[in-house]
């Protein structure tokens, strides 16, 4: 009789370990995923990541890094503006007004948007460039291109297009 009565103790208080395990578990888990609202606040950086072929100074055994980041001041302009006549989100002229950072990605012929938070932003972008830390960060991801004639009204055109139509359906996440 004994040993069922310690077996019973030792599944009720196996089960309720697991109980309390659980609960701890869902408590720490309470944050909610990021959802778009009409009149957020955005703070928009767009900018190129330039490559450059290494060199090596061979006196001091330094290298140039073999890529950059340029910002690109008229890119971020004609978003902002596409961003403005939409009249779903305000655009914000510091980063610590915003609700969200909307950093966009420029190559020859494609444009990338990501929706990251700001201490993303400033850890993986102004810190040290990481674009797959940022991408990972990101609550959504947004392509437009490859154009055959990408000028850069174009690419702006359908960045916030494609930004647009999956925030309008709810779904706010990019592929």
């Amino acid at each position: 009789m004994d040993r069922k009565l310690s077996s019973g103790l030792a599944l009720v208080l196996a089960l309720f370990c697991i109980g309390f395990a659980a609960t701890r578990v869902n408590g720490q888990s309470a944050s909610s995923p990021f959802a778009f609202r009409a009149g957020q606040s955005m703070y928009i950086v767009a900018f190129r990541r330039e490559r450059q072929s290494v060199i090596a100074d061979p006196v001091r055994g330094t290298a140039i890094p073999p890529d950059y980041i340029d910002l690109e001041l008229d890119a971020e302009k004609r978003v902002r503006q596409r961003i403005e006549q939409w009249r779903f989100f305000k655009v914000a002229d510091k980063p610590s007004e915003a609700d969200f950072v909307f950093l966009v990605s420029l190559d020859d012929t494609s444009i990338e948007g990501l929706v990251v938070p700001f201490e993303a932003y400033r850890r993986h972008f102004k810190d040290k460039f990481d674009l797959d830390a940022l991408r990972d960060s990101a609550h959504g991801r947004y392509l437009a291109g490859p154009l055959k004639l990408p000028t850069l009204g174009r690419l702006s055109d359908r960045l916030v297009k494609a930004f647009r139509v999956k925030v309008e359906k709810g779904r706010g996440t990019g592929d």
